[in-house]
């Protein structure tokens, strides 16, 4: 019998022009099952239905068709006597988290089971262990990083054990070897019969290659494809369409041996089935910005609480017109030393210099007027009634005439895609509306410096992509950019120089080219390359950063098309 059956369900949300979904019929039994799509294409909808918390938490115009979990309707149950079965890990993680210390809220769920006080302390020193959070016990939950509350919020769910587990975008905020962690703990968990299945909603195609046994294929609330995950995600053009990233093997080989599906979808099984090489012209050599400092920062050192120092001794300089990315594991330092250049939190000791003027003793009001910064979670700065009075809200404050102010609204809301929602309400948004809203209230003021702390969480490839081309241009009309992002194929793509940081500490600091080479370096910081740049340093010994420059550099003995 399928764990879920899933018959014949429409939704749609109160107030909703339209069904978030639209007579989705499937069912899941044992094993990996991926659900990819764009953004609204109705993954977290389906999610939430078979988790039980639609239709029976929130408003809804229309709720047709029956989900059965274990043999049972989930219509009228109670979500938490649903979740002993199906438990769902929210995109919005952080809307999970609620009690004070990292083992209370993992122990949560075990406590309300009423289990022994032996197998609740056995349950979360399991999931604490299988998430990597051990030794932060007694942490308060607000003191993690964004990855460790991403940890935690899958922990809290781990150690109810239920027989399905959904992670919807549940490890967007981790580091590449985090995430692989995190499926590779639920894997285990399948194999030792702890949990039966595992539904994923990704972005990440590579990943999903790498785990899933099953992909379904979500667009406007319908499943438009449902298979093997070698053959779905073979269909690159497809993927391509829908605004996916393909796995950089499929892209490579939908190109060469476009016949040949499906595709090798990792990096071994590609140089096994490679073509000889015909010709392979070199990358370009990278280009050194030595224009004049933006930011300079210089033995710079902070700590959270006493004794515990996050920044050591930091010393680093942005030059103006650059787009760095600064790279590192979850709680490497990243954003601390990001919120330190931007004025949020200050040193206890060192020194921070923007435009040649020590701006150390300054907080974010002064330094605002130059630096722009763009929070990992757009939750935390967002705060008007409109989308409209938000992107504004910084403008009125400096005090600009209200033709100025609309005019740059309207401009910077049609940049960055959100002119059609101007009048909406940013609470009720999407996650990546959101974020999208809180990179245009940025954007409006036109600082000269922006820091963006992971932008593209929450974003499918396709609107990162759109997000990172509209930086690039503020870019290449000067605006210096600091990016913090996990994704390897955006700062490969965009970045022109990489910095990677360690335990409050920069290990790496150069052209992207040139610190992407070094893949064993690399490794030793859990960073891994595009696949591209792994294939390319392998069959060539070059450094392609991206698919489409392999692909333009490399020439095949059997290629068509």
């Amino acid at each position: 019998m399928a764990l879920v059956e899933v018959k014949d369900v429409w939704v749609k949300y109160r107030g909703a022009r339209d069904y978030s979904l639209k007579g989705v019929t499937l069912s899941i039994s044992e094993g990996v099952v991926a659900v990819i799509g764009p953004t609204n294409a109705g993954k977290t909808t389906l999610c939430k239905t078979i988790a039980g918390i639609i239709p029976n938490v929130g408003a809804y115009d229309d709720f047709r068709g029956e989900v059965l979990v274990d043999g049972v309707s989930t219509k009228g149950r109670k979500v938490g006597e649903i979740s002993r079965k199906c438990a769902m890990v929210f995109q919005d993680y952080e809307s999970q988290l609620f009690r004070t210390t990292v083992e209370l809220e993992v122990a949560f769920g075990p406590e309300n089971l009423m289990l022994p006080l032996e197998d609740i302390r056995e349950r979360v020193r399991d999931a604490i262990k299988a998430v990597g959070l051990e030794n932060l016990e007694k942490r308060y939950s607000f003191a993690l990083s964004g990855g460790q509350k991403q940890r935690l919020a899958i922990a809290s769910l781990l150690s109810l054990q239920p027989s399905l587990l959904i992670l919807d975008e549940a490890t967007s905020d981790l580091d590449p070897v985090g995430k692989r962690a995190i499926y590779e703990v639920a894997k285990n968990l399948m194999e030792q019969k702890v949990i039966k299945s595992l539904v994923l909603v990704d972005h990440h195609l590579e990943k999903v290659a790498a785990f899933a046994d099953r992909v379904i294929v979500m667009k406007d609330g319908n499943v438009i494809m449902d298979g093997p995950a070698s053959h779905v995600l073979s269909e690159v053009e497809m993927l391509i369409q829908l605004g996916l990233h393909p796995p950089d093997t499929a892209a490579i080989y939908s190109r060469i041996q476009p016949n040949s599906k499906p595709y090798p979808m990792s990096l071994e099984d590609a140089l096994r089935k490679m073509p000889k090489v015909s010709k392979a012209r070199p990358p370009p050599a990278p280009k050194y910005n030595e224009d004049e400092p933006a930011v300079e920062v210089e033995d710079l050192w902070f700590g959270y609480q006493k004794g515990e120092w996050v920044i050591k001794g930091v010393n680093l300089v942005v030059r103006k017109g650059e787009l760095l990315g600064l790279i590192g594991q979850n709680g490497s330092g990243k954003t601390t030393l990001a919120q330190l250049v931007a004025g949020i939190l200050k040193p206890i000791r060192g020194k921070i210099v923007v435009f040649g003027r020590d701006m150390t003793s300054y907080g974010v009001m002064i330094r605002g007027r130059d630096i722009g910064y763009i929070f990992q979670n757009p939750d935390y700065q967002i705060f008007s009634n409109t989308v409209r009075e938000e992107i504004a809200y910084g403008l009125r404050a400096r005090g600009l005439p209200e033709p100025e102010v609309e005019a740059r609204v309207m401009e910077v809301s049609n940049m960055i895609g959100v002119s059609n929602i101007l009048d909406e309400d940013p609470f009720f948004l999407t996650k990546a509306d959101r974020q999208r809203v809180a990179v245009a209230s940025i954007l409006a003021l036109n600082p000269r410096i922006i820091i963006l702390d992971e932008p593209t969480t929450g974003l499918s490839p396709g609107e990162t992509t759109a997000l990172m081309d509209t930086v690039l241009k503020l870019n290449l009309q000067g605006t210096t950019i600091i990016t913090i992002t996990h994704d390897m194929w955006v700062v490969a793509k965009y970045c022109n120089r990489v910095v990677l940081m360690t335990d409050g500490k920069i290990v790496a600091d150069g052209p992207t080219r040139n610190i992407f080479s070094e893949i064993d370096f690399l490794a030793k910081y859990d960073i891994e390359p595009p696949t591209v740049v792994s294939l390319s340093k392998k069959l060539l010994n070059q450094t392609y950063l991206t698919v489409d420059e392999f692909l333009d550099l490399v020439s095949f003995n059997n290629e068509t098309g």
